[in-house]
């Protein structure tokens, strides 16, 4: 028994003597005041003022460590010196160096290879504009003269598309559209208008994985209303036309369709695509007959800029 109160109390007397003050602050803004008998890489062994034994407290929750002399062996839960048998040693001794001639250098550029990324966004998942020019290609009879030829006007439009979203198993993409038309026969006159509408466009690209990443294969959809910015009637001597209640209202408007497809060619670098579509179009037939429809076919190309920041090395 006697022995063993020589052994506490030796220990106690040698932890004293390679003691030096010193005080630690934690990240809440507390601190303890004592002697620090030792700092290794995971603790601090303290004995604070009023207490006779030596704790440890894990670097992890220590803000900083003074000591007396002006040393700081523990700054922000990272240990500088250690401290051990009344000696400071910086703590720079890398074992793996010894033993395996392996640096940290290399260990962070291995890091580096393999740290995270967050996926990046693809064209698809921006907002988009496109401006384009359509040929028609067909038109209905009720547009057309006795011969089967047709005067179809160039169609030139505008567009907006919000990003797609993933519905089941393809992506769709909302938009606004914005078209001009014409047309001429000798039994409507000539009509030039513009059409408005909502568009939509579904893109097959989720099922269809297997087609190269710079393609895209879309069915697009729309409403639109049509309206004529210019008429060229004479309706009075409309050849076969038997009604007597010809009112000779020379206003054309009214709703229709769109319906068709397009298939997109994306650049790899550059925030641009090409579309290249073909679809019909319902549009009103010419006054008096505007209750009726007609429709014509077209086929064009479209540029598309997608609406993305710039940053560096990547778009």
């Amino acid at each position: 028994m006697k022995t063993i109160k020589k052994v506490i109390i030796y220990l106690f007397f040698f932890e004293l003597l390679f003691s030096i003050h010193g005080k630690i602050v934690f990240y809440d803004g507390t601190y303890v005041v004592g002697k620090v008998s030792k700092v290794d890489e995971s603790s601090v062994y303290i004995i604070p003022i009023g207490l006779d034994t030596p704790e440890g407290v894990l670097v992890g929750n220590i803000d900083s460590l003074k000591m007396e002399n002006g040393m700081v062996p523990v700054l922000n839960s990272s240990v500088i010196y250690l401290y051990d048998n009344g000696e400071f040693l910086k703590n720079d001794d890398d074992w793996m160096d010894q033993n395996f001639e392996f640096k940290y250098d290399d260990y962070t550029r291995l890091q580096e290879s393999y740290k995270y990324e967050e996926t990046k966004k693809t064209n698809q998942q921006f907002y988009q504009v496109s401006s384009f020019v359509g040929l028609p290609v067909f038109s209905a009879v009720s547009i057309q003269e006795e011969d089967k030829s047709s005067k179809l006007a160039s169609n030139l439009g505008v567009s907006f598309q919000f990003p797609y979203y993933p519905i089941g198993a393809v992506d769709i993409s909302p938009g606004l559209r914005f078209m001009t038309f014409g047309y001429e026969v000798s039994h409507q006159g000539k009509v030039q208008a513009f059409q408005i509408g909502v568009s939509g466009s579904v893109d097959f690209k989720p099922v269809l994985y297997f087609i190269p990443d710079a393609f895209h294969l879309n069915v697009d959809f729309g409403l639109n209303y049509s309206s004529a910015y210019d008429l060229d009637q004479n309706i009075t001597n409309y050849p076969k036309v038997e009604s007597e209640e010809l009112s000779g209202d020379e206003t054309y408007s009214g709703v229709g369709l769109n319906i068709g497809f397009s298939a997109d060619y994306w650049m790899s670098e550059l925030p641009l695509a090409f579309r290249f579509f073909a679809n019909g179009n319902i549009v009103p037939q010419a006054p008096p007959f505007t209750d009726e429809s007609t429709v014509f076919a077209n086929i064009g190309i479209s540029l598309i800029v997608v609406l993305k920041r710039h940053h560096n090395n990547s778009f």
